[in-house]
Order: C-alpha cells, then sequence, then structure tokens
C-alpha cells in the first residue's frame, strides 16, 4: 500500500467512525422530543384571524417553557411589542411554518429580541448565562407586516448569534433594527422589501461577524442597509439583490450606506462581494456610499468585489476611507459619476468595466471617475467608454484633483465627449500604459490627457493617444514614448 492509499483510507475510516458517532448519538428520526421542544402558538389561545390582538397569547407563549413556538398559516395581528428577554426565557426559536404572517398594528417593533452579551466574540468572552440561556435566536419562515408608520419589523439588543431566515418584512418604517451591541448575527434567505424607510440598520452597533446573504433588500427608500456609527468590524454582504432603495423626491438615498461621521464610530475588515446593487438616479444619491471620519482613522479595509452596479446618480462614493479595494466589478449608467473619492488613501480600482445597456435606450449617463484630495490610488485595467464628465473648459472622463502619488496604468478612455484624464494640483502622479483615443467620426475629444495648475513631478508615457490632442505638459510633467495615431 502506498503513502497516498494509506492516509486515503485513514480519513475515510475515520469520517465512517465519526459520522457512525454522530448517527448513535442522534437517536431514531422519530424519537420523542422533550414536552417543551416545539409548540403551536395557538395552544396558548393565539386566534391568528387577522383581527384578534394576539400579543397576549403570544407573551403567555413565550412565558412558557417552549423552546420553538410554531405559528401556523393564519394573521396574527399585534397591538404592541412582543418582548423576548432572552435570559429569563431562555433559547428561543420563531417558526412561521412557511404560511404565517405578523401583522404589526402598533408602534415600535413586532419582535424586540433582548440578551445580555457584553462581550466580544471570543468564546472566552461569552458568559455562561449567554450560552446557557441565550445564544443563537432563530426568526424562520415568517411574514413581519407593517400595519402602522412606525412599526418595526425585528429588533435585536445585546444578542450573541442570532440567525434571521426566510423571513419576509414588507411596509414597517425599518425592516431590522440592530442596536447597542449585536455578535455573530447572519441574515439570510430573506426578503427585506417595500419598507417606508430603512430596511436593515445597524444603529450605532458594536458588532462583529456580521453576514447578510442570499437576500432581497429591495424598495427600503432611504437605505436598503445602513451602518449607521458603532464599531463596525468583519461583515461581509454576499450574493444579495439590493435594488430599488431610493425615492426620487429625497436627498442622499443609496442602496448602501456605512457612515462613521458620528464621534467615537469606526468600522473595517468587510466584504461587499457578488450582489446586484442597482436603483434610479436620485438628488445625492448613491448604489453604495461610504463615509468615514476625519484623519483617516475611522473607516478602512474593505473589499468591493464582483458585483453589478448601476442606475444611480453616483454609483460608489468613498470619503475618508482607507485601505478599500474595489475589483472586478461591472459598474454602468451612473448619471453622475462612476466613483467619486473625496480625501482617500491607499485606494485599489482594477479590473472594472464601466459601461452601459444600449438595448435600453440611447446613452445619456456621465459615468466617469474624479478623485480629489486622495493620497496613494492605483486605477488600472478598467475600461470607459463614451463618458460625458468635463466641460468645454475643464474636466474629462477621468479626474485627478489636488492629489498625490496616484497611478492611473493600462486603461482604455475611449470616446470621452470632452477629455480622457484630466490632472489638476495633481503632484507625483502617473499616467502610463493607456489607450485614450476618439475613433468617432467626428471627433469631440479635446485632450487626451491634460495637466493643470499646480501640477508637478507627474510621468506621462507609453499611452497610445489620439493624434494632437496631448498639450504641452511643460514642467509639470516628464512627458515621453507616447504613440499618436
Amino acid at each position: 500500500m502506498d503513502r497516498r492509499d494509506f492516509v486515503n483510507r485513514g480519513v475515510l475510516a475515520a469520517l465512517a467512525g465519526g459520522a457512525a458517532a454522530s448517527l448513535a448519538g442522534a437517536g431514531p428520526a422519530g424519537a420523542a422530543q422533550p414536552d417543551g421542544a416545539r409548540k403551536s402558538v395557538r395552544e396558548f389561545g393565539a386566534r391568528g384571524d387577522g383581527k384578534t390582538d394576539d400579543s397576549a397569547a403570544i407573551e403567555k407563549a413565550l412565558a412558557s417553557d417552549t423552546g420553538t413556538l410554531v405559528f401556523e398559516r393564519g394573521v396574527y395581528k399585534l397591538g404592541k411589542s412582543v418582548v423576548v428577554d432572552l435570559s429569563k426565557r431562555g433559547w428561543t426559536s420563531i417558526d412561521g411554518d412557511g404560511g404565517a404572517r405578523l401583522l404589526m398594528a402598533a408602534p415600535g417593533p413586532a419582535l424586540h429580541f433582548i440578551g445580555t452579551h457584553k462581550g466580544t466574540a471570543e468564546p472566552d468572552s461569552v458568559s455562561e448565562l449567554t450560552w446557557n440561556r441565550e445564544r443563537l435566536p432563530l426568526v424562520r419562515n415568517i411574514e413581519i407586516l407593517g400595519d402602522h408608520h412606525e412599526a418595526v419589523g425585528l429588533r435585536l439588543e445585546r444578542t450573541l448569534q442570532a440567525t434571521l431566515s426566510g423571513v419576509l418584512i414588507r411596509r414597517c418604517g425599518t425592516g431590522i433594527h440592530l442596536v447597542e451591541r449585536n455578535r455573530n448575527l447572519i441574515i439570510t434567505h430573506c426578503h427585506i422589501y417595500e419598507n417606508r424607510k430603512i430596511g436593515i440598520h445597524f444603529d450605532h452597533v458594536d458588532l462583529h461577524q456580521a453576514i447578510i446573504a442570499s437576500s432581497h433588500i429591495s424598495y427600503n427608500p432611504v437605505a436598503g442597509i445602513w451602518l449607521e456609527g458603532g464599531g463596525m468590524r468583519n461583515f461581509q454582504f454576499v450574493g444579495n439583490d439590493i435594488e430599488y432603495n431610493h425615492d426620487e423626491k429625497l436627498q442622499g438615498c443609496a442602496d448602501l450606506l456605512i457612515d462613521m461621521r458620528p464621534k467615537g464610530s469606526s468600522f473595517r475588515e468587510g466584504t461587499i462581494v457578488g450582489n446586484t446593487i442597482q436603483a434610479r438616479p436620485t438628488p445625492g444619491g448613491a448604489n453604495i456610499r461610504i463615509l468615514g471620519g476625519e484623519g483617516l482613522l475611522t473607516g478602512g479595509l474593505l473589499a468591493i468585489t464582483g458585483n453589478l452596479i448601476g442606475s444611480q446618480t453616483d454609483l460608489l462614493h468613498l470619503a475618508d476611507c482607507r485601505g478599500v479595494s474595489i475589483g472586478g466589478n461591472s459598474l454602468y449608467s451612473a448619471m453622475g459619476r462612476t466613483l467619486v473619492a473625496e480625501r482617500c488613501a491607499n485606494l485599489v480600482f482594477a479590473g472594472n468595466s464601466i459601461d452601459w445597456n444600449p438595448g435600453h435606450r440611447e446613452k445619456n449617463h456621465a459615468d466617469g471617475i474624479r478623485l480629489s484630495d486622495c493620497d496613494g490610488v492605483s486605477l488600472s485595467a478598467t475600461i470607459l467608454e463614451n463618458s460625458f464628465q468635463g466641460s468645454a473648459d475643464s474636466g474629462g472622463a477621468i479626474e485627478v484633483a489636488g492629489s498625490r502619488d496616484v497611478t492611473i496604468t493600462d486603461c482604455q478612455v475611449l470616446d470621452p465627449r470632452h477629455r480622457g484624464i484630466w490632472l489638476e494640483d495633481a503632484v507625483r502622479c502617473r499616467v502610463s500604459n493607456c489607450t485614450i483615443v476618439d475613433r468617432r467620426a467626428k471627433a469631440t475629444m479635446k485632450a487626451s490627457i491634460e495637466l493643470r495648475g499646480k501640477s508637478s513631478d507627474n510621468i506621462v508615457s507609453g499611452n497610445i493617444i489620439s493624434r494632437g490632442t496631448l498639450p504641452a505638459t511643460g514642467k509639470a510633467a516628464l512627458s515621453r514614448n507616447n504613440l499618436e495615431v
């Protein structure tokens, strides 16, 4: 027997042994469950007829020792918030069995889960009370419908490992409201849809390891997901459909808003991967808006990768952030700009396609990139076609203003209306190995690369440009080996 066969057989034997032990411990599939394991709320007097106030009956059910409260098919009207005090009640699961609706007819949350967890996500920081009575509160297979303009679907406070799955929340003021401290949150396979203000609101929360996956978060006019203040770490938003979170009458709508400007707030270590994020243009709107605090100390270490993002005023708006990597996204139809970065550092924007859908209508979106007062930016391997940005006097498809140490390489800027790349008061910047051409029969591009203001110590080299479109760079830049076609 050779070494590989020996190892494989050993692994298989260990797996088989483990599986057998697990099956032995599980008992027969039909084994009896403890009396308090699972009961219908109807056993405690809930009617589920959509007219009777069932909140008292549900509170009675919560006061029992039942682990899983089952809401059978029906409409359960709530005339007040139902509080789930985990430290008193113990492990809790809410199961709608796929056919139940909670009708919240009062202000506040339909279900308010309250725990006592004060530690981090490290096992040693979790108290025995949390492990023995509070961990893993579950809500699944249920709809929550707001019947009051200040209704909230779910509120979570000081919980550990709360898991929401198969939940539909509609017409509430806020769908899911997270406050104070929550750890190891998972929201998956949910529909947070058509709420009056916000889909999911992280409200000054100290939270680590939050995962939102495989969910629809749409038609929430202020924001689909809003991280407002607090201390945010290790969050992943993966594989969601985050769409049409906008209101054409509101200022500053966003599908995803991260705002760490409140004093003492910070976020780091997040991923926004594999989502579809789109809306409609609104005043000051953005698909993704990330606002750090002063001094580049509060917001950073973020990956935005493999998303489809489009159809807003600005697609990506970053301010006072550092360590952000934006790559491999398909970006389209920005009425304003594709990327706006202000006072950012160590920003990478690479391998993105900036385009528009010619099958819908004639192009009327501006698109384009603007970096202002940024340090240490790498912009590469990006295609930008037919940008309307800039004017006859200034600006262009890619604008770098008052920034330092910006590298623009291996990009294609095709058929810009006014200019390809505009650098103003730029220092130690490089534009190299790019193709910047106007291919139209009636060319309108005034300059492929233009430097203005107090620009100095820059390099423009190895680019392919339209003939006669590179103004004299003078002392602003070293220009060499550019091919005019």
